[in-house]
């Protein structure tokens, strides 16, 4: 494996930018809704896509773009891989967030939360059903998407009063970071080179104001996988093997520790042999069908 290289940030951008020359066609969608804000920030807004057919109210497949939590927009490419739930009964919600240096963490985990309730609050006036929500995101977005969803009514992760509920039926993550405290051994045993160099600030170090080697206990608040506990939501963890920005190892051990805490049908693990870091290969047939049969089966009424 001594030929997969990790990737500094300014890569990183690029390869998640591989996605850009894909695009929704949000003008061949009929029935939409664009730039709804879910909150008072310029980012704090959502696209919402709906089926052809039907009255509703729809699953909502929510997706949370990537980009180190500090550059990327809702209308990114990478949701690609869920738009054909269009096609299957689900509505496609693409969500904007705050982003760096506006921001720092959990301020971005507060913002998904915020979504949350305004679908529990205004969803069916857009034909959404609040009690069918899926987190779906990749890369910095599966993060947020995680956080969000294993931390339903923990004030810590609400940023408000949680009279209305953040709870979601299912995940989807895809590529996401989930343990800041083992990623750079995970290079290691690989035999991948380090993703950075000494003195570098990396983007987690950013998003917390603080070196993140100098402060491991914030890393429990920050790591999906150290959020795990017996009642999270069923689960879809989705990576290539030979991603060069996230090791792979991040998708088997948190699938690790979800079987031992919550036992084996809690999570569904789908590690691509061929897949990289946001690849548009995400939205071939093969990845797209792994993605909604996991859903039909998990999701109520589907």
């Amino acid at each position: 494996m001594s030929d997969i290289k990790i990737l500094p940030a300014a890569e990183t951008q690029k390869m998640l930018g591989r996605f850009s020359t894909y695009s929704i066609e949000a003008e061949n969608i009929t029935r939409k809704y664009l730039d709804v804000p879910y909150g008072p920030a310029d980012r704090q807004k959502v696209d919402i896509y709906l089926p052809d057919e039907g009255d509703g109210p729809f699953p909502a497949v929510l997706f949370l773009h990537g980009g180190g939590w500090e550059f990327g927009r809702k209308s990114d490419g990478q949701i690609l891989p869920f738009m054909p739930g269009l096609g299957r009964g689900y509505a496609v919600v693409a969500v904007g967030y705050r982003l760096m240096p506006d921001i720092k963490y959990p301020e971005n985990v507060f913002d998904v939360k915020a979504l949350l309730r305004w679908i529990a609050e205004h969803g069916a006036a857009y034909h959404l059903d609040s009690s069918r929500v899926i987190l779906t995101g990749a890369s910095a977005g599966a993060h947020l998407a995680m956080v969000a969803a294993f931390t339903h009514g923990q004030p810590a992760f609400e940023g408000a009063s949680v009279s209305k509920t953040s709870r979601v039926v299912a995940v989807v993550e895809q590529y996401g970071p989930t343990d800041f405290l083992r990623q750079h051994a995970q290079y290691d045993e690989s035999g991948y080179p380090r993703s950075y160099t000494p003195g570098d600030v990396s983007s987690i170090d950013r998003l917390l104001g603080v070196r993140a080697e100098d402060v491991p206990n914030l890393m429990h608040f920050v790591s999906p996988i150290h959020l795990v506990h017996r009642d999270i939501p069923p689960i879809l963890i989705q990576h290539g093997r030979h991603d060069p920005v996230i090791p792979y190892q991040q998708a088997t051990e948190l699938y690790e520790k979800i079987c031992a805490l919550c036992g084996p049908d809690r999570s569904v693990l789908d590690i691509s042999e061929t897949l990289t870091h946001a690849d548009p290969g995400y939205a071939d047939d093969e990845s797209v069908a792994t993605i909604f049969g996991f859903l039909d089966r998990v999701v109520p009424g589907k």
